[in-house]
């Protein structure tokens, strides 16, 4: 066979096969270009309604909410603060507040306890046998009101970076000649946004609509549920704007222009925050490697220099 034939015949089958390969990868993970996204949906397919709670099943789980039961906080007050916190990070569960305040009785003790048995386990006494548990039970305690903070935190930030688009699409319903409650429940259905908090707590909602909530009441324990400015401010124009009744659809267009400003501002300012945040990592790991390359040639001319004058 002519090698330039051989070679063409190489290429063009490495071509093919790079390209059958792609393809299959992206029908098969590309939500666009899905297959199963053409079938309808079962009844077996639905999910749960978001307002059942299932009970713990583990016995760990059993143990702690039992925990934190006797350990809860009695004031109504405390609870209720504990319990927006809670909703903040989406643990809406009536018992989600037993399990937090058990978690960390719980943890402090087997933290504490663990120092010690270590040094059994080594058959030698721990150093500080003492002040090593008292720390160990301090960090343990703590470490759940540090991991619920962060969740809080990183929630809002969903929340926040997803409003907007929110917004727009709710903007374009509106503006199409649906209703509010159709354009929510529209929004709702999408499947794109099903693990998006945002989503959950607006499906929360339409589900409070739904069982006879007055409207005004549900968008308020809705904006109450984010802990987020911005959907504080949304909450009350929406309120206003069907108090006054002025034009929905307006007032959706004009707030949805805003809320793309304001992410845009926060983008920018990260962005003008990176090169200060860069000087630490660029003193600590760039500055030595730096010195080192600029002055090691010199640093060893002088040594041999010194060297030779000792001889």
């Amino acid at each position: 066979m002519d090698p330039t034939i051989a070679v063409a015949l190489t290429a063009f089958t490495i071509v093919a096969a790079t390209v059958a390969i792609a393809g299959a990868a992206a029908f098969r993970l590309l939500p666009g270009i899905r297959r199963d996204r053409l079938v309808p949906e079962t009844a077996s397919d639905r999910r749960d309604s978001i307002l059942r709670w299932s009970a713990p099943q583990a016995w760990w789980q059993r143990f702690v909410e039992a925990v934190g039961r006797r350990t809860a906080p009695r004031e109504a007050g405390n609870i209720s603060k504990l319990r927006q916190r809670l909703g903040w990070a989406g643990y809406h569960a009536p018992h989600a507040a037993a399990i937090y305040t058990g978690s960390r009785f719980v943890l402090a003790i087997v933290l504490g306890v663990l120092y010690p048995l270590s040094g059994l386990v080594l058959g030698q006494a721990m150093p500080n046998t003492l002040l090593g548990s008292l720390a160990l039970a301090y960090i343990g305690f703590w470490l759940p009101a540090v991991f619920l903070r962060r969740v809080i935190s990183n929630r809002q930030d969903e929340i926040t970076r997803s409003l907007p688009d929110f917004l727009d699409l709710l903007t374009v319903c509106v503006e199409a000649g649906m209703s509010f409650d159709a354009a929510l429940a529209r929004i709702s259905e999408q499947p794109e946004a099903r693990e998006s908090a945002l989503h959950q707590e607006i499906v929360r909602m339409n589900l409070e609509v739904g069982a006879g909530r007055p409207r005004v009441e549900a968008l308020r324990a809705f904006g109450a549920r984010c802990g987020v400015q911005d959907v504080t401010t949304m909450v009350s124009v929406f309120v206003q704007t069907e108090k006054l009744g002025t034009s929905m659809g307006r007032a959706l267009r004009v707030h949805s222009d805003t809320a793309r400003t304001q992410r845009r501002h926060r983008l920018e300012s990260q962005a003008y925050l990176a090169p200060l945040k860069m000087i630490f990592p660029t003193i600590i790991f760039l500055t030595p490697a730096f010195f080192l390359v600029a002055l090691a040639p010199s640093l060893l001319g002088f040594l041999a220099v010194m060297g030779s004058m000792g001889k």
